[in-house]
């Protein structure tokens, strides 16, 4: 049984003609009589009864036409809504991200969405890369942006950005402006992220390639805690520029760029392979990436360049 055979026979009961219906349907009328007398043949039943003037429903036409009404009706319910769905992104969509990240696109990407389409509503989740993942695995997200290679394997994934990383020291203490060598952090009170975030990796794998051994004073899971104890001296921190832009610019936080080697945060953009992709997640990746470029012309992401998947 074809769902055509039942949109088929639908329009010829109700028209009680056959060319006609052939008419409406655009469909050449024997096509049409083969595929309701296919119909009527799987069923095991007369459900036409044909004269000369057209067609009228038997007994057992008439029941199965009650049930299919229904079933197409609600049919053509789906296909509307898949049509709406296609024309005006709408619904709610919840995208995990890392605070480094969120902390300087998160508001920019919020309004940018409310402007273009009214009815997408996004949240952000803010967490490190391990419990992004975790929560997307769960079903808790939506979409989310990972480290690189910090992800399970049901996770479909594309380039977002590639951020060189920083060495963060207070303001005022009259630090160069040029690169800092990776070594150099081996003389320095650090404070960093817990080993479960992909930045710490990231440091912790560089270190042990070029032998420097990281002095870390504190482990520190809050962005704004570690910005905080940056700026009143506590201790450096190794962060990307674009999370740390405002204390930079008011000369709170002074950066360096790392170097010999360069060390590279990149991203990912992730979303479930086990979930459909609805149109409100690509306007939500599509505004994502122009928020990225648009903080990258205004530089306000140095140090930053953009991954196109």
């Amino acid at each position: 049984m074809e769902l055509r055979q039942l949109e088929y026979f639908r329009e010829v009961a109700r028209i009680g003609s056959f060319s006609q219906a052939a008419a409406i349907l655009a469909v050449a009328q024997p096509a049409l009589s083969r595929q309701v007398r296919k119909l009527e043949q799987e069923l095991g039943a007369d459900l036409l009864y044909r004269h000369g003037r057209g067609v009228v429903l038997t007994e057992a036409g008439g029941r199965f036409l009650a049930v299919i009404e229904e079933v197409l009706d609600r049919l053509e319910g789906v296909r509307a809504a898949a049509a709406a769905e296609r024309e005006v992104p709408r619904g709610v969509v919840t995208l995990g991200m890392p605070p480094s990240l969120s902390s300087v696109v998160g508001a920019p990407l919020l309004q940018r969405l409310r402007r273009r389409w009214p009815e997408l509503h996004l949240r952000i989740s803010d967490g490190f890369s391990g419990y992004v993942n975790e929560w997307l695995m769960s079903g808790r997200i939506d979409l989310a942006v990972l480290h690189r290679g910090q992800h399970a394997g049901s996770v479909v994934t594309d380039p977002l950005l590639r951020e060189d990383l920083y060495l963060l020291t207070a303001g005022g203490r009259g630090e160069p402006d040029a690169p800092l060598p990776f070594a150099a952090l081996a003389g320095r009170g650090l404070i960093l992220p817990g080993q479960h975030h992909g930045l710490r990796r990231e440091l912790d794998r560089v270190a042990l390639e070029t032998g420097t051994t990281l002095a870390v004073l504190m482990e520190v899971d809050s962005l704004a805690a570690i910005r905080d104890l940056v700026a009143d001296g506590a201790g450096d921190a190794v962060l990307p520029y674009g999370c740390v832009w405002r204390d930079i610019r008011d000369g709170r936080i002074a950066a360096r760029r790392l170097c010999d080697p360069f060390v590279v945060n990149e991203l990912v953009l992730g979303m479930s392979a086990r979930r459909p992709v609805r149109l409100a997640m690509r306007e939500v990746v599509k505004a994502l990436r122009a928020e990225i470029a648009a903080l990258l012309a205004a530089g306000r992401l140095a140090g930053t360049e953009r991954a196109e998947g």
